[in-house]
């Protein structure tokens, strides 16, 4: 007889400990799986997101958080710059202590944690749906049961490709990413920097998250049908040109997949979070805050299918419709703004850096809505408001 559960998460990163420890409150009884042999380890992410967007699912811990974001600046293809001071900016994560300890949240509120854990398939069950998990632990395949699978496991999901679901996307519809832990710095702890180019990062852009006021999270992102060459390169000339002075500490390289609407996140009893859904903001390549409101929604809704003791799957759906319900509309807008961000000139850009100087002048920023704000640049010339004319707000 196999271990059974009512469900079975893979991948514990954000959305999937998310997702487990919502299930565990509600007495839903939870198996939550990382193939990896720690949480949070290797990191895939440039650890940043926005006050709002952490603060509204997880009461910060100054444990695992590493710098608070008080001012963003934003440098042009031709060097011109523009610094937001903005009191409530965000946050740069710990990731390796953050994952670990929504884990621990899970586990302390009742799921069962296993790490070095590997999912090799889906157990076929009756009708359309799956009966749980295939594991490969210890060097052995291992069944574990459960009414739903919920797929944690990031942009290369194996759990949605077993389900059927099809997250195949385009070269244009995916970044290319590296970046490096840089020690021995001098930045401004407070500060992030972005920069722009298409000969710095084609179809993408240049990052320094800071964390610490001598380390930082030095990264890019291209557009791989654009690029003609590896995103490592383009990181590499990118350093040497804004450092005089560093040490690698740490190196990463991975994928970041833009949002599909067409994509599915439920299909019978299988349900996708994260990256793994493709939940991620195309614009800037966000993807922790949806991540944990994922996690939450798809534990919400199968908390309440569990306990009301639901036969039919269909109504798992709830979490795609009440996810884009709330998030759609600002999904579908930055992706949007993707599409004609890609078509814009390096004096588009210089363009937009020198809007935003004169539109904010002096102003000490308390308070800021990027979507309102995006729009007001887009309104702002003429040229960009052309490439709209196809594009339905």
């Amino acid at each position: 007889m196999k271990e059974r559960f009512d469900c079975i998460v893979v991948g514990a990163g954000p959305a999937g400990s998310m997702a487990a420890k919502t299930m565990a409150e509600n007495g839903v009884t939870v198996l939550l799986l990382e193939k990896h042999t720690e949480m949070g380890v290797p990191l895939s992410c440039a650890e940043a997101i926005s006050v709002t967007g952490l603060n509204r699912l997880v009461d910060p811990d100054p444990a695992w958080i590493s710098t608070y974001i008080h001012q963003a600046l934003l440098v042009s293809p031709s060097q011109k710059t523009f610094l937001l001071h903005h009191p409530d900016a965000g946050y740069v994560l710990n990731r390796k202590l953050f994952d670990k300890k929504m884990a621990e949240e899970a586990s302390f509120l009742g799921a069962c944690v296993k790490v070095n854990s590997c999912v090799v398939g889906l157990l076929n069950g009756k009708g359309d749906g799956y009966d749980g998990v295939k594991v490969m632990e210890n060097g052995q395949i291992k069944e574990y049961g459960a009414k739903v699978v919920i797929g944690a496991d990031g942009v290369e999901s194996w759990v949605a490709r077993w389900a059927g679901m099809d997250s195949s996307l385009p070269l244009g519809k995916i970044e290319s990413c590296a970046q490096y832990l840089l020690g021995e710095l001098e930045v401004e702890s407070d500060r992030m920097e972005f920069h722009l180019g298409h000969s710095l990062a084609p179809g993408g852009y240049a990052w320094v998250f800071p964390k610490s006021d001598s380390t930082a999270n030095v990264g890019l992102a291209v557009t791989p049908d654009r690029a003609s060459k590896k995103a490592k390169e383009y990181l590499d000339q990118f350093v040497k040109e804004r450092f005089s002075h560093f040490k690698i500490l740490e190196s990463h390289m991975g994928g970041v997949p833009c949002f599909d609407r067409k994509m599915s996140l439920v299909k019978s009893n299988v349900l996708l979070v994260g990256d793994a859904g493709r939940l991620v903001d195309s614009l800037s390549g966000a993807g922790i805050a949806n991540a944990l409101l994922s996690g939450r929604v798809a534990g919400e809704t199968v908390s309440r299918f569990i306990k009301n003791g639901k036969s039919s799957s269909v109504q798992l759906r709830e979490y795609e419709e009440r996810f884009f319900k709330e998030k759609g509309r600002e999904l579908k807008f930055y992706s949007y703004c993707r599409a004609i961000f890609l078509k814009m000139t390096d004096e588009d850009l210089d363009e937009v850096v020198s809007f935003l100087n004169r539109y904010f002048g002096t102003t000490r920023v308390t308070s800021l809505q990027p979507i309102s704000l995006v729009k007001t640049i887009l309104q702002s010339n003429r040229r960009l408001l052309r490439l709209l004319r196809h594009l339905v707000w």
